[in-house]
């Protein structure tokens, strides 16, 4: 059974706005409203129901594509999570996807916990890191020694959850 294309509601006079905004609310997000009419005892509310189309082929080609490239862009990102950023950059224009620095960048901060060596990372900016460290200082002496790799914001992060200092988000 399909919905109809056009749904009428009829609100009573008696209804508070918020009790006439669940009335009006009940059909769903694919309706949106047409026209309200005054009708005795209240208002007569029209809703008309979104277009629902399936995408064409050419629509659904490129999604699918997006979300290859996507795949692709963060396979080739783990694989090379300790060469620099530019370096990453540039192998995702080889591949022929179009990703920037910011985008690598974030895409790094956001899976730096996959390399297994979260807790050791963390433990040394606890044991070693004194109150004149900078963030370029941590990630210069994790990627020496240690060659684990992550963001000037973790590692300003870390540093202010050991300080004790709240949290910035500058984003």
């Amino acid at each position: 059974m399909t919905e109809p294309a056009i749904v009428v509601i009829d609100v009573p006079e008696r209804f508070t706005p918020d009790e006439a905004a669940l009335v009006l609310n009940a059909p769903g997000d694919s309706f949106f409203l047409i026209q309200v009419l005054p009708v005795a005892g209240g208002h007569r509310a029209y809703l008309r129901r979104y277009k629902q189309t399936s995408p064409t082929k050419t629509e659904a080609a490129k999604d699918n594509a997006g979300n290859v490239d996507n795949a692709t862009a963060m396979s080739i990102l783990r694989a090379n999570r300790d060469k620099p950023v530019r370096t990453i950059v540039s192998l995702l224009e080889a591949a022929g996807i179009k990703r920037g620095r910011q985008w690598v960048c974030d895409q790094l901060t956001a899976t730096c916990a996959e390399d297994g060596r979260e807790a050791e990372a963390v433990d040394f900016v606890k044991k070693f890191c004194g109150p004149t460290y900078t963030p370029k200082d941590v990630l210069d002496e994790l990627r020496d020694p240690y060659k684990i790799r992550r963001s000037i914001a973790w590692a300003r992060q870390k540093l202010d959850e050991k300080r004790g200092c709240p949290s910035v988000d500058n984003s």
